[in-house]
């Protein structure tokens, strides 16, 4: 057996025959593995059909399946299927991805959704077009950002606005969208305690930008600002009226998932989180439900700023809220010995880390295949993480000549 020396935050190239050792105070114990066997499937950003291709890839649905009908395997009943988050943004069809996942989540099967930064941004700026007073909140309609234009234009186009009375001139949907001057003033009153003057500048610096190039990217797709504004409203109608077609994916949405000794989200944990796992009863239902309920009630600011939104946003870098030795010692008490996460997007295939002690299965492999084509991977994306219930981790992606397989043993060097 080949045994590997872990040097904290290092990554694991082959996890073939893998045994650690407790270099860094990392002691496998016990056998690691999900009380259930898992799929885990992360930064999908709009590519129906790369998240088709992986379901395949998986074998948990049919070869013949299309977008259109899909047939689950036997397997793939007795399995749970976990998305780990960032649904929106970056690839070519919202609209499609989210009809897929209808699809998929009408069968029965046992479907786990995990908000990621980009679902959590497009929601935000949703909600805070009703709150346009609300000077915590207003800047979140022009942070969504340029890439979110597309998915409104998809919006725009599939459900033939054109052929509506637009409410509102562009004067007025420029007014509505953007944060009044005195935005900057209330922002930085309502903030003090939130983010100190460095944060609170980038803050500022990004909103200006931001807000030029969500209206540049509208032009660049043939949109008015006018329809942007006219998208938003219906996609309201769509993912946040309780009747929407896609209410269900916000009312469904968890920060955090466990199974087994594996802590799933989307990015990754700060000792705030992960101190509540000694101190709570049921950690994570009780976490998902304080985000679920901030979260319907419109209130994301206390969300993102905090160490809830460091759960979807982090990549454990000196300005996110820190993971130390103390929030691993935590996990480690309650039996939680690895993280799953994506958000960290990786053009080699899924990654394993080793953080204080605690290891990091990194599984966003770039599925999108617009950021794909930037990147200049020319082949369509695919890709799965799964979690068997013999402890063993098999990493499939096409950008992988062979599978990643990670075999833990309790058994010394």
């Amino acid at each position: 057996m080949t045994t590997h020396t872990l040097q904290n935050d290092a990554n694991i190239e082959n996890f073939q025959n893998w045994i650690p050792e407790s270099t860094q105070d990392f002691e496998l114990e016990h056998l690691i593995k999900p009380n259930k066997k898992a799929y885990f499937f992360c930064d999908l950003h709009a590519d129906a059909n790369a998240f088709l291709r992986s379901l395949k890839l998986s074998q948990l649905i049919h070869a013949q399946s299309d977008l259109q009908n899909i047939t689950l395997t036997e397997n793939a009943k007795k399995s749970q299927i976990i998305i780990g988050g960032d649904c929106f943004d970056k690839g070519p069809s919202n609209l499609e991805l989210f009809q897929l996942l209808a699809k998929l989540r009408e069968t029965g099967i046992d479907l786990v959704l995990l908000a990621g930064n980009h679902d959590i941004r497009v929601l935000a700026g949703m909600i805070a077009l009703e709150h346009t007073d609300d000077m915590r909140q207003v800047h979140f309609i022009v942070r969504m950002g340029r890439k979110t234009v597309a998915f409104f234009k998809e919006v725009f186009d599939y459900y033939q606005l054109n052929l509506h009375p637009c409410p509102v001139t562009n004067a007025q949907a420029i007014e509505k969208l953007t944060p009044p001057q005195q935005w900057f003033d209330s922002f930085a009153e309502f903030s003090k305690n939130t983010l100190n003057e460095k944060q609170l500048a980038k803050e500022f610096k990004q909103i200006r930008k931001k807000q030029r190039d969500i209206f540049d990217a509208c032009f660049e797709l043939g949109m008015e600002p006018k329809h942007l504004y006219q998208a938003i409203k219906f996609a309201q109608q769509l993912f946040i009226e309780p009747a929407g077609e896609f209410a269900w994916f916000f009312q469904e949405l968890k920060l955090l998932h466990r199974s087994g000794n594996y802590l799933f989200c989307h990015a990754g944990l700060d000792d705030e989180i992960a101190e509540l796992f000694s101190e709570l009863r049921d950690p994570c239902d009780e976490l998902n439900n304080v985000f679920q309920q901030t979260l319907m009630a419109g209130k994301i600011f206390e969300i993102y700023y905090s160490s809830y939104g460091n759960v979807v946003r982090t990549k454990y870098r000196d300005k996110n809220f820190a993971f130390t030795r103390k929030g691993a010692k935590a996990l480690k008490e309650q039996g939680i010995y690895a993280i799953v996460n994506g958000h960290r997007s990786h053009t080699d295939g899924q990654k394993l880390y080793l953080r204080e002690g605690i290891l990091n299965f990194e599984c966003d492999t770039e599925l999108n295949q617009n950021c794909r084509a930037k990147r200049g991977l020319n082949t369509f994306g695919e890709s799965v993480t799964i979690f068997s219930l013999d402890g063993s981790v098999n990493a499939l992606c096409n950008d992988l000549p062979a599978p990643k397989q990670f075999r833990p043993s309790v058994q010394s060097a």
